[in-house]
């Protein structure tokens, strides 16, 4: 099925630098490998899902159909398309789930993502009848309400994407076989479908703070964050949350053009220094 299609692999030195490959070269693929030459230490070492830059070097240069990179352990996969440019778990979701709507096998109509997940796949999987549900960040949250509702897709915006029909966790290579399959029944490359996800305008950072004050006791900050959730409306939409690991709170803005993703960003961020801002 994969004959004629030159094929760029990043396994970062882990568990699928045999797996993948193989596969895609028993379907016909060419393929050109990266991160491939595991020797104990180094895993995702300026290779895999979290430093695509060399896939997408690889795919302009080598003039790929497609470039794939997966993590050190394998359950996560972002993607590159022909143009060299990168796409997230955001899009691939986004990929999948019109294809699954369009044939009817998306269950429920539903796609599960976590509250990290662009606003712009909302608006594309109800653009084409279907609904997305939320939850909190981290696949096991995934995995819980797909089972909870009976949804046969979803993942996170890292790449981490779980399809039922495969398995009940993220799977990198089902992922990206998913994504080869789509391709090549349609026809299209991979830049002509991911247009169909427009991202919202987005603004995220994180800073340290002296102590982890509940939200609702931070006076300014319960403040701002109604205020800005209030001038949104559905147009928007902003999360606020705490490192689970590190000193700092994490802030994300979502809106409808740069400018108000800005606004409401520095309001925030004026608002935690105000309230938690390390003396």
């Amino acid at each position: 099925a994969l004959a004629g299609w030159k094929i760029v692999v990043d396994t970062a030195n882990g568990a699928t630098v045999q797996t993948t490959p193989s596969l895609l070269a028993r379907a016909g693929a060419e393929i050109i490998r990266i991160g491939d030459r595991p020797d104990g230490s180094n895993i995702n070492l300026a290779v895999g899902s979290e430093h695509p830059k060399q896939m997408a070097a690889t795919v302009i240069s080598r003039q790929a159909s497609i470039g794939i990179a997966h993590d050190g352990d394998g359950d996560r996969c972002i993607l590159c398309d022909e143009l060299g440019e990168v796409l997230d778990g955001d899009e691939i979701l986004t990929i999948l789930a019109l294809d699954d709507l369009a044939s009817g096998k998306l269950r429920q109509q539903t796609l599960v993502v976590t509250k990290q997940s662009n606003l712009g796949v909302d608006a594309a999987v109800r653009a084409a009848g279907g609904r997305v549900l939320r939850t909190d960040i981290g696949d096991r949250y995934v995995a819980e309400k797909m089972r909870e509702t009976d949804a046969s897709l979803g993942g996170e915006s890292s790449g981490h994407i779980i399809c039922e029909d495969i398995g009940p966790t993220g799977d990198g290579l089902g992922a990206a076989v998913k994504v080869l399959a789509v391709m090549h029944r349609t026809g299209k490359r991979l830049s002509e479908l991911r247009r169909r996800l427009q991202k919202f305008p987005q603004r995220s950072g994180a800073i340290k703070v002296a102590h982890k004050t509940p939200l609702a006791e931070c006076p300014t900050l319960a403040r701002t964050m109604a205020e800005v959730e209030a001038g949104f409306g559905e147009r928007g939409r902003i999360l606020v949350r705490y490192s689970g690991t590190e000193p700092k709170i994490r802030l994300l803005v979502e809106g409808p053009n740069p400018a108000e993703v800005d606004a409401a960003y520095q309001r925030l961020e004026n608002a935690v220094e105000k309230d938690l801002l390390v003396p």
